[in-house]
Parts: C-alpha cells; sequence; structure tokens
C-alpha cells in the first residue's frame, strides 16, 4: 500500500514536471500560443490532483504502466536483435572472409581420430584440494 502511494505521487508530480518540460520548450519556440495555456492547465491539475487525492491517478497509471510494458518488450526485442546480429553475424562473416575454423570442423579423410589427446602434467596432491 506504501509503495503504491509512493508510486501513485512520484508518477502524478513526475507527469507535471514532463508536461513542464514540454511547455517550456513550446514556449521557447513559439511564444505564447492555446497549446501553452492548455499544458499549463495540466501541469496545475496533475500537481493538484496528486497533493489533494492521489488515488485518482490510478486508472491513468495502470493504463501507462501497460504502455510502457509493451514499449520495453517490443524495445527490448530490437535491442537484443541489432546486437546479436551485429556482433555474431559480423564476426562469423569476418571468420569465413579469413578461412578460420576456430572450432577445427575440417573434415579429414585421412585423420584416423579426430580426437585430441591431453598432455599428462606432473601429479601434485595439491590439485585434490584446489581442483579449479
Amino acid at each position: 500500500m506504501v509503495n503504491e502511494q509512493k508510486n501513485l505521487k512520484v508518477f502524478g508530480y513526475g507527469l507535471a514536471v514532463v508536461l513542464a518540460f514540454i511547455a517550456y520548450k513550446v514556449w521557447r519556440g513559439h511564444g505564447w500560443v492555446a497549446v501553452h495555456a492548455a499544458l499549463l492547465a495540466g501541469i496545475f491539475l496533475f500537481i493538484l490532483v496528486t497533493a489533494v487525492r492521489y488515488q485518482a491517478l490510478k486508472p491513468l497509471y495502470i493504463r501507462w504502466m501497460k504502455v510502457a510494458h509493451f514499449i520495453g518488450t517490443v524495445i527490448t526485442g530490437i535491442i537484443l536483435s541489432v546486437l546479436f546480429y551485429g556482433v555474431f553475424g559480423v564476426t562469423g562473416l569476418i571468420l569465413r572472409l579469413m578461412r578460420k575454423d576456430l572450432l577445427d570442423r575440417k573434415w579429414d579423410a585421412a585423420a584416423a581420430s579426430y580426437w585430441i589427446p591431453k598432455g599428462q602434467a606432473a601429479f601434485e596432491p595439491e590439485h585434490y584440494t584446489r581442483q579449479f
């Protein structure tokens, strides 16, 4: 309950700050216009509602969070796709152009086995206590 109260108040005052920033940008770019007056009215309305009865913001807050969640899901998918194809795709393309085979996947018909023997290390009892 306390967390919800805090979230609604932060949302109300935050929206007033965002509207104030937009109003400032409109005022700097176009001077005093009707849109500016509407933005100022919206600022005072959100400050008043948040100060007096913040629970009235709950339906707007819920819708806003649903839209924000949707936008976050879409943007996350886009960013991860760009990073994946940008990193792995470009790396794979460069390695193919350089004819590198980092995993030794080349087929060798003359090879009896593809087993790579491990070198023998000297036995040390300390290895049992610190295995990794």
